[in-house]
């Protein structure tokens, strides 16, 4: 369930604006284009020759794009302004980041962040990249998405700090890590009130059952060990630590020659592999369907992950959903979805002979994976249900539009109507 179709049953008129409507929802929205601002066709043929030409020099200098006019008319989209602003994933490229500080003298603003891409001078996710506390410059990796083709991050984080200095904010992160993190950053000083929500899987899909269905479909025998890591690109993700998973893998192969075991990659086409004597990688392509991305979930004895750098780990929460542990070398906010010792095993990150010890000790304990997989879906249930997400957030929002003690003394101190 979406937050528009979740706050709609929640009893609260919701819009949601976009830069890219794909739906035909009436109350979904696309920001208007600059060919639709108070001008005539000639004027506005111009002003979109004009703003090709700036983001076309503004990308081959390295600045990140902020250029999109019609930002400035959000508040009047729906034919009358909002009571509160839900924002989110501000770098999907739409919106120009300069009007969150006008926006927010204007009425309540929660902002929802999914990483830290808001606090650095390009990237969504550092990698142990600690430049941004510091003023960017440098950069160590521009092909880090969003990318950019120069290095003009420290001018990219200092144009940032100039515009959080003006906004004034609710922050809501999918972990305390990510929080923490916002909390040294330069978006700190725009702080009104922050909440930790974590990301919600929807039940009704991601749960226990057989895994007999998944293994037959992917024609793996019933008694064969096996492993399952899910990302976008699969093994080709540059992010998510496949080469930990694989060097792990390749280190159970040699210790136990002789034995099967199953390593099933789904995102991303590739050929299969063998790594040493019964040990097979099989590379499933991205699948659309939530439901058959279920059934492989469930067709696991141990779903395996490695990303150096999680804000959240949806993935890992969708195996806990199905009622299958999680073994982890990885970091960032990971650890708060995985138990360590209840729902799964978390070493550190890039531990490729940590995590092989930790595959090793669940896989070869039957009784401690079934202990787990159960403690797995009741966590789950408790923690991760989109029901409770949609319901904690729209809470927040409301609150927001209220104004508590915090809020009306921030959105006060920013000249905004609380």
């Amino acid at each position: 369930m979406s937050v528009l179709d979740g706050f709609q049953a929640l009893g609260t008129e919701t819009w949601l604006a976009v830069g890219n409507k794909q739906t035909t929802h009436p109350r979904v929205v696309m920001l208007p284009l600059p060919a639709d601002l108070d001008a005539g066709r000639e004027a506005a043929a111009l002003s979109r020759t004009a703003l090709r030409g700036r983001r076309s020099l503004e990308r081959r200098l390295g600045l990140e794009d902020f250029n999109f006019p019609s930002t400035r008319r959000l508040l009047s989209l729906t034919g009358s302004p909002p009571d509160v602003v839900l924002l989110h994933n501000l770098h999907g490229g739409f919106f120009d980041l300069r009007q969150v500080g006008p926006l927010s003298r204007q009425v309540p603003v929660v902002l929802v962040l999914a990483d830290s891409w808001l606090f650095t001078g390009h990237c969504a996710c550092p990698l142990g990249c600690d430049r941004w506390q510091r003023g960017c410059g440098a950069c160590p990796d521009l092909a880090i998405p969003p990318a950019v083709s120069r290095d003009a991050t420290a001018l990219n984080w200092r144009r940032k700090r100039r515009i959080l200095a003006d906004a004034r904010f609710v922050v809501v992160t999918p972990s305390r890590w990510l929080l923490e993190r916002a909390r040294r950053s330069i978006l700190a000083p725009a702080f009104v009130d922050a909440h930790v929500i974590a990301h919600g899987i929807d039940l009704d899909v991601f749960s226990p059952g057989p895994a007999a269905p998944g293994r037959r479909r992917l024609g793996i025998d019933d008694s064969a060990p096996l492993l399952l890591y899910v990302a976008t690109d699969g093994a080709a993700n540059p992010y998510k630590g496949f080469a930990t998973i694989r060097a792990a893998v390749a280190q159970l192969a040699r210790e136990t020659p002789g034995s099967s075991l199953e390593l099933v990659v789904v995102g991303g086409a590739a050929d299969d592999e063998v790594l040493g004597e019964g040990v097979r990688v099989r590379h499933v392509a991205r699948l659309d369907s939530r439901r058959d991305l279920a059934e492989l979930y469930r067709a696991a004895d141990v779903y395996v992950h490695a990303a150096h750098e999680e804000s959240f780990g949806l993935t890992a929460a969708e195996a806990l959903a199905c009622g299958i542990p999680v073994v982890a070398a990885a970091g960032g906010g990971l650890p708060e979805v995985v138990e360590h010792g209840r729902t799964g095993l978390i070493v550190a990150p890039g531990d490729e002979a940590g995590l092989a010890a930790a595959l090793r000790g669940v896989l070869g304990d039957r009784g401690e994976r079934t202990r787990m997989g159960r403690a797995a879906a009741d966590a789950a249930r408790t923690r991760f249900g989109e029901r409770r997400m949609l319901a904690d957030l729209h809470a927040c929002c409301v609150q927001a539009a209220a104004g508590g003690p915090a809020a009306r003394a921030a959105y006060a101190a920013a000249g905004a109507k609380p």
